[in-house]
């Protein structure tokens, strides 16, 4: 313990100073009584799962992340799996029976308009993935989940919606010192830090359902999430408006919420390569699905044709014009 003057001149008890963040209070998916803060995105469809109680059968689509089936496998439920179109829409919507629910990914924050009409066709029985969808506004009567670490800086964290959260969780999660990676990318670059950001998410596989941190709670209050959308937004209108006419994906621009990409579907599968070779980002996402599909799908040209370009609060103005003027000099 030590003491020093304060500017009043008394005397006070003091101790080593904490991390020191803003407190901006606007992460857009607290809502009072239906929310519930859990320790990752496969937690949060865990928690809604067995809140419904009675699920015996899941629909889930074939162009996901293979970490959304861990919570069907760990309670037992069998699931059925869907195609989706062109448009990321479903090719066949099911007829739910009873116990049946549809699961349905709110593809990049931009399917707002496409979750509306499954919501008003399937009510209750619909839960939206919107771990790609963090500013999508949660449905009256639907389930949602949420992973805000892919749109911040956070090393774990979910966020399950619905109307009425009856499973209390008790024991709560501790991120640290699994997200030391944090700090060690900011210090010495995200290359350096790749592995230990691999071992956090290894520590996510198999991590059981708990209360969010108290370290990611706070981290998540000193983020203006509100500023982060709305550069969000900016970036993805400038790279549509500059690429998308070569975009084969048809981007329905009323139908946005803040986007985590701008998802450009191309016919050149190697400008992955370019971009990365520019130290662009451009992740294959879900490359299990190129092992779980057949030659020819949708799904499987999906994975490796569609490129998440970035537009994240990150990335300024000067950032984008590069990344469309690359992209651009490609095709030219």
């Amino acid at each position: 313990m030590w003491y020093f003057r304060g500017m009043d001149g008394h005397r006070s008890i003091g101790g080593f100073f904490g991390l020191e963040l803003p407190e901006y209070g606007n992460f857009p998916q607290w809502h009072e009584g239906r929310s519930v803060a859990v320790n990752s995105g496969r937690r949060a469809l865990e928690y809604i799962l067995r809140c419904l109680g009675d699920v015996r059968r899941v629909h889930v689509p074939r162009y996901t992340c293979a970490t959304i089936l861990e919570p069907m496998k760990l309670l037992g439920i069998p699931c059925s799996f869907y195609c989706i179109d062109e448009r990321l829409e479903l090719v066949n919507p099911p007829v739910l029976g009873g116990g049946e629910y549809l699961l349905y990914a709110n593809y990049f924050g931009i399917k707002e308009k496409y979750v509306d009409l499954l919501a008003s066709r399937y009510g209750g029985r619909l839960i939206v993935d919107n771990a790609l969808a963090l500013y999508s506004p949660a449905r009256s009567g639907v389930s949602s989940f949420y992973s805000p670490r892919k749109f911040s800086g956070l090393s774990d964290g979910g966020v399950a919606v619905m109307e009425h959260p009856r499973l209390e969780v008790e024991e709560g999660d501790e991120s640290f010192p699994g997200a030391s990676f944090l700090l060690e990318c900011l210090e010495h670059g995200p290359e350096r830090a790749c592995a230990a950001c691999e071992r956090s998410e290894r520590r996510l596989q198999n991590a059981p359902l708990r209360r969010m941190s108290r370290l990611t709670e706070r981290l998540m209050r000193g983020i203006d999430y509100e500023q982060a959308r709305l550069r969000r937004m900016d970036n993805f209108l400038f790279l549509h408006e500059r690429l998308g006419h070569l975009n084969r994906l048809a981007v329905d621009m009323d139908s946005l919420s803040g986007p985590f990409c701008y998802p450009f579907w191309t016919a050149f599968p190697e400008l992955r390569n370019v971009l990365i070779d520019e130290r662009i980002l451009v992740p294959l996402l879900w490359p299990e699905v190129l092992a779980q599909t057949p030659a020819g799908s949708l799904e499987r040209k999906l994975a490796l044709h569609l490129l998440p370009l970035p537009v994240d609060q990150r990335c300024g103005p000067q950032d984008v014009e590069r990344l469309a003027r690359i992209v651009e000099a490609f095709y030219s």
